[in-house]
């Protein structure tokens, strides 16, 4: 693979010139430093979708892009327990399929899917880059998103945004909890978090999270993780911190691939109907190993340092209705997709330096990173006819397991390093912010044979911000980006990656004592490089890089304490997405994507004991496939909780929370994928669950 040696000794030069003696240097904000980390936190570099998106400490306010951050309490008030759950309170994120469990990751971000072409989306993990992670509510500490092209510096965005995903890190005191939910349709999750110091004047601490999930059985599919996350850190005050940690994670389940499009409309089947005869469970088996730390090398300047490996086994076994069988209403031809020993490995380095500095009358927020990146992926499969199913009247139990297999081989190589610059630089009530990320990349990804293709790209990204008063202020943003495509070619070639751009124009705005907060961002999206059928070639699956895209939209989200009681989080969006250039869809909708979009979520804390909680989530029609030949229709789903908590006197809680999903009992549907209409994700009725949490 192609190797380059010196991004990573321009950052030394950078961090040479940074401490260049007669450097003046300003002090960070102690908002944003405060934002980023409790003090109770022993690795307390910048984790906060702020952080994220500049690179170095700072508030909401003076971040130039629309960032927001979903934490656990605010799941758990909600019942949520998938990263689905946690993006409702995101304008502008939408539901994508999946066929990998209830954990996978799987979203539309301001109208463009975040595919990784292997049944999941790319998110972070701390920071780092990863395909096919299984999201465990018990290991997260909160969710960031970023919406828009480039929207983060140091590491590669997806076109819609970024999702990062905070885990639990330990803290220099001694807590714990266990926590556990029943539900309908043997739905059950169990965890428990136990923090301990292990020596205070040396701020070493350990944290362990264990967690079994038996997700909702209602479409009759079997779905169970057990996992585990083990971390340890060191610190010693702000000069330096250090966190080393594992984590674990068996998932058994069954793909789901929903029902089947009739006559442009999902079939009106019962949606609990399952289609598929599985002969034998899927499994997925995820081991990561990382580390993060810090050390302040200057008063006001810091090295920071981030490594996450993982390693990935699956066996897969995805059975699906196909075609249409002619003549015959609602019989559909039925294939298994059988994936044996998929084995998958990523490394991810990242190396940053922060620093202020002051010239004059101008404040420099400085950022200088640099990411190597290494994804490999052998994934075995076969495809196999099975018998037609009627999905009016079908009959089970006609599936046979192959004697034999004719297998083929798909192979996925990322080879990238990324150097990041930026600076903001403020002036009085001003911010002028400027960056550029180059990018080195090696791709190859297909059958033997397939050749790799290599790219170097640069992608800059400016700003203006105004601070119209201290709790006010309006930007102006344009963003560039890059993300691979994974498709094969006529030639044997890799593809080579989609190029996106953003203009967005916001304002926020903090208001009762910045109790409550709110953001309006307005933006265009637009992407080349998009796939498009080769149709030089009689296989379906050749393509293109001749497609273009485009989303304009509109987004605003509140979130806050109305008064001492009521709280409210809120979000809306208009996402108008389609193809532009497309050798077949020129014109059409992207899939999956709603005009309108729109959550509710409000709790009203009756005494110190009583919290009740109700909130809808609504959707217009969307299309279910690129043709634009099925529509998934509007809904409007409405949920409410009521919990009691009590003190047990020494510091110890308990919480009971009874939640009750989909209350007026619609019948909707989630999803569809974006290639075809035969799979369609339906809606769970009212399902009631009820949880139990002691902390001690």
């Amino acid at each position: 693979m192609h190797s380059v040696q010196f991004p990573g000794l321009a950052l030394v030069a950078v961090a040479a010139c940074l401490g260049a003696p007669g450097a003046s240097w300003a002090a960070t904000p102690a908002d944003g430093a405060a934002e980023a980390a409790p003090p109770t936190v022993l690795i307390t570099a910048d984790r906060s979708a702020s952080g994220l998106a500049m690179g170095v400490p700072g508030r909401d306010l003076d971040t130039p892009q629309a960032i927001t951050s979903v934490t656990m309490p605010v799941m758990q008030d909600q019942g949520g327990l998938t990263l689905q759950d946690a993006l409702r309170n995101v304008p502008g994120a939408q539901t994508d399929f999946g066929f990998t469990g209830s954990h996978s990751q799987v979203f539309v971000l301001r109208g463009f899917p975040a595919d990784s072409g292997t049944g999941a989306s790319r998110i972070l993990r701390d920071g780092a880059r990863l395909s096919n992670y299984a999201f465990v509510p018990a290991f997260v500490e909160q969710v960031d998103v970023l919406r828009g092209a480039g929207a983060a510096i140091g590491t590669r965005a997806e076109p819609g945004g970024t999702v990062n995903v905070v885990t639990k890190a330990p803290e220099l005191h001694d807590f714990g909890a266990i926590g556990v939910e029943i539900g309908e349709n043997n739905a059950r999750e169990a965890y428990a978090d136990l923090n301990r110091v292990i020596s205070a004047p040396d701020e070493l601490a350990v944290r362990l999270v264990a967690n079994h999930s038996a997700a909702d059985q209602w479409r009759h599919v079997p779905d169970k993780l057990d996992g585990a996350k083990l971390a340890i850190a060191k610190g010693r005050g702000d000069l330096y911190h250090l966190r080393v940690g594992v984590e674990a994670t068996n998932q058994i389940y069954q793909p789901d691939f929903g029902v089947p499009a009739l006559n442009g409309r999902p079939a009106a089947i019962p949606l609990d109907r399952q289609l598929a005869e599985n002969w034998q469970n899927s499994l997925t088996t995820n081991r990561l190993y990382d580390l993060h730390g810090d050390v302040r090398v200057l008063p006001d300047v810091t090295l920071s340092l981030d490594y996450t490996h993982m390693d990935e086994w699956t066996r897969s076994i995805r059975q699906s209705v196909s075609t249409q069988v002619a003549g015959t209403a609602g019989t559909f031809n039925r294939v298994t997709a059988v994936e044996p020993d998929g084995r998958r490995g990523i490394d991810s380095v990242a190396l940053s330096l922060q620093a202020v500095r002051a010239t004059g009358p101008l404040t420099h927020h400085l950022y200088a990173g640099f990411e190597y990146y290494r994804e490999d992926l052998t994934l075995d499969s076969a495809s196999v006819a099975n018998p037609a199913i009627n999905i009016f009247n079908p009959v089970y139990g006609r599936v046979t397991v192959p004697a034999s297999f004719k297998f083929s081989r798909t192979t996925e190589n990322l080879e990238s390093q990324i150097l990041s610059l930026q600076d903001r630089a403020d002036i009085g009530d001003w911010s002028v912010i400027a960056g550029l990320q180059y990018m080195w990349q090696d791709f190859l990804y297909g059958t033997v044979g397939t050749l790799p293709v290599h790219e170097q790209r640069a992608s800059p990204k400016v700003g203006l911000l105004r601070r119209l008063t201290p709790d006010q202020t309006v930007y102006f943003t344009y963003s560039t980006g890059t993300a691979p495509n994974q498709s094969p070619s006529s030639t044997n070639q890799s593809l080579a990656s989609r190029h996106s751009q953003q203009y967005e124009a916001g304002w926020k705005s903090q208001w009762l004592d910045g109790r409550f907060g709110s953001s309006v961002a307005l933006y265009r999206l637009d992407q080349s490089n998009m796939l498009s059928s080769d149709l030089r070639t009689v296989y379906a699956y050749d393509k293109t890089l001749a497609g273009t895209g485009r989303a304009d939209g509109v987004e605003f989200q509140v979130s806050g304490a109305l008064t001492d009681a009521l709280s409210v989080e809120a979000a809306y969006a208009y996402t108008y997405s389609r193809f532009l250039v497309n050798s077949d869809f020129a014109g059409k909708a992207t899939p999956d994507v709603a005009k309108h979009s729109a959550s509710l979520w409000g709790h009203y804390q009756w005494d110190a004991h009583w919290r009740t909680g109700l909130g809808l989530q609504a959707q217009s029609d969307r299309w279910a496939n690129e043709a634009n030949t099925t529509i998934l229709p509007g809904y409007v789903r409405l949920d409410a909780n009521q919990s009691y908590e009590m003190a047990l006197g020494n510091g110890d809680q308990v919480r009971l929370q009874l939640n009750v999903r989909n209350l007026l009992d619609r019948r909707y549907y989630v999803a569809a994928h974006l290639h075809v209409d035969r799979y369609i994700l339906p809606g769970e009725g009212r399902n009631v669950s009820v949880a139990a949490t002691y902390r001690f």
